[in-house]
């Protein structure tokens, strides 16, 4: 690391770090390499799935971790394991607990009588209202059947900005997230990010004004020991679709009563 202003000996030296700050391209895999080392220890396991999880078990029951930089999730089949891998975390790092989970990554987390709510309302505010969409006209669908999307209709150089990749990555975020309702549409949308017609932002404007109605929406998981087919999958397959001949696949996975993925 360059030598702070001020600070230099001039002799054209470098610093040698020997601990990781924020802003360099490695801090995020050396905070990594760390917890995982550490979480190890105590012997948490890291999913195949999903490197971000860890899971400890103790006979019948569990403690999962789920990572988001250095924003945690605990799950739990008892509350002395929760405690315990808070007294393990604390004796490592400095840490706040905030007890029951309110938000996560712009998630709000609504627990109910034995049931999770998932909605990104607060997300979508911040959207609606950067995008003055906030107070738009609403519609009960967000793709319009009628209308057969082109790649390139007019003929004319589209509009290369970022706006619409930006846009659309947001709410690509939003469709993986906690609103599958938006899934298919946002991936039709998304053919078209390297050269945009006005035609494909005012569908996208139209998924801005259908989210504005619904902004409220999200996934509830059940209990599922009150579901016996709690965990359900559904796929299907469209051929060759108007614009570009290529075939659609999709699918869904619910646990709980809501989807998974």
């Amino acid at each position: 690391m360059a030598q702070p202003v001020r600070f230099e000996d001039d002799l054209g030296q470098v610093c040698l770090l020997i601990k990781s700050i924020y802003g360099l391209k490695q801090a995020g895999q050396v905070w990594n390499i760390e917890f995982d080392l550490a979480m190890q220890k105590y012997g948490y396991k890291p999913l195949i799935s999903d490197p971000c999880t860890y899971i400890l078990r103790q006979g019948k029951d569990f403690v999962i971790i789920t990572v988001w930089v250095d924003n945690l999730l605990l799950f739990g089949t008892l509350d002395e394991l929760i405690e315990q891998t808070v007294a393990q975390l604390k004796a490592e790092w400095e840490i706040t607990d905030l007890g029951e989970p309110v938000k996560i990554v712009g998630i709000k987390i609504a627990l109910g009588d034995r049931s999770v709510t998932i909605s990104q309302c607060w997300y979508l505010e911040l959207i609606l209202c950067k995008e003055h969409m906030d107070m738009a006209n609403p519609v009960g669908m967000p793709l319009d059947p009628n209308i057969v999307l082109e790649l390139n209709p007019d003929g004319n150089t589209g509009d290369h900005s970022n706006s619409y990749t930006r846009l659309i990555g947001e709410l690509q975020f939003i469709a993986n997230v906690t609103r599958p309702d938006i899934a298919y549409t946002i991936s039709r949308l998304l053919f078209y990010t390297t050269n945009p017609m006005l035609q494909h932002i005012s569908a996208l404007k139209r998924v801005l004004r259908y989210l504005s109605e619904t902004r409220s929406y999200g996934i509830t998981y059940s209990d599922i020991l009150r579901h016996p087919n709690y965990f359900l999958g559904y796929a299907d397959a469209a051929f060759a679709n108007a614009d570009n001949q290529k075939s659609t696949i999709s699918y869904v996975f619910m646990i709980a009563r809501g989807a998974m993925t």
